[in-house]
């Protein structure tokens, strides 16, 4: 794939006077990374989702030629919202790149990168290849199958959740900048049905919410350990930051867990004090 379009213009000048720059091998591999865990790329510098840019110098000891930043630009009615100064709009969109550019970092090693966290209100850093995990470029097209012939999995309301938890998950997401699923085998926050934890619980129209990575990657998955491990610390990362970010932005969660069964991220529906306004 031609990821040349990703990679972002110089910007200005950094300490010392020379302008910063991009290893554009490095920020291929990256965004490729990013694409096989289904995150949208802010190409140009622009969009939501996951945008490169050179990493800034703290000091004029910080030598980091060459590096790249990684930067989560959320929806644009909270980017616009936050701009405008509105409180609850302003803290939503720092989890929301807080809460997401943790991810990167906890996932984006399992793709051979290796990752720097930033320091406080600092940037996220990839420095080049590490020691372990799939390369992208290694991960083949050839056993993934169209996204036209994709088979469907059930919907959400196949499954019995409710409109209104599907339309808050839906509104909470857009403001992330997030992709959500159509069905249970489609990339992006997929909706299944929850199980009772005990007895007395009711679980009917709630959603337990995760996330699929690209089909690409979940192809691969099958018939690769490395791809395997990638896909799973995609999912966990990407299910670890739900928690905050769809939070921060209107949905109510709770964390459950059924005897003997993986946690559910349970979505009730819309919080009382959405930090947007429809």
């Amino acid at each position: 794939m031609n990821t040349a379009a990703a990679r972002p213009a110089q910007p200005r000048s950094r300490v010392g006077g020379s302008a910063p720059r991009i290893d554009p091998l490095l920020a291929d591999r990256v965004t490729e990374a990013l694409l096989l865990a289904g995150l949208p790329v802010g190409y140009g510098g622009h969009g939501v989702g996951v945008r490169l840019r050179p990493a800034e110098p703290y000091d004029d000891s910080d030598d980091c030629a060459g590096l790249v930043a990684l930067h989560w630009e959320p929806g644009p009615r909270l980017a616009a919202a936050a701009a405008m100064a509105q409180q609850s709009a302003s803290s939503a969109r720092r989890v929301v790149s807080g809460s997401m550019e943790n991810a990167l970092a906890e996932f984006l090693p399992a793709f051979g990168l290796e990752v720097a966290p930033g320091r406080a209100e600092g940037e996220t850093r990839v420095g080049g290849a590490g020691a372990s995990g799939v390369s992208p470029s290694g991960v083949s097209a050839s056993g993934a199958l169209p996204s036209g012939t994709l088979p469907s999995g059930a919907r959400p309301q196949d499954l019995g959740i409710g409109a209104d938890v599907v339309d808050a998950v839906r509104r909470a997401a857009a403001l992330v900048g997030l992709p959500v699923a159509d069905h249970l085998r489609a990339p992006g926050i997929t909706l299944d049905a929850c199980r009772p934890v005990d007895e007395g619980d009711d679980a009917r129209g709630i959603a337990d919410l995760r996330w699929n990575p690209s089909v690409r990657l979940a192809a691969a998955a099958h018939e690769d350990e490395r791809a395997a491990r990638a896909r799973t610390a995609v999912q966990d990362a990407m299910r670890h930051a739900f928690g905050s970010v769809l939070g921060a932005c209107g949905l109510e969660l709770r964390w459950r867990r059924p005897a003997n069964l993986p946690y559910q991220l349970r979505a009730y529906g819309p919080a009382e004090q959405p930090p947007v306004r429809r």
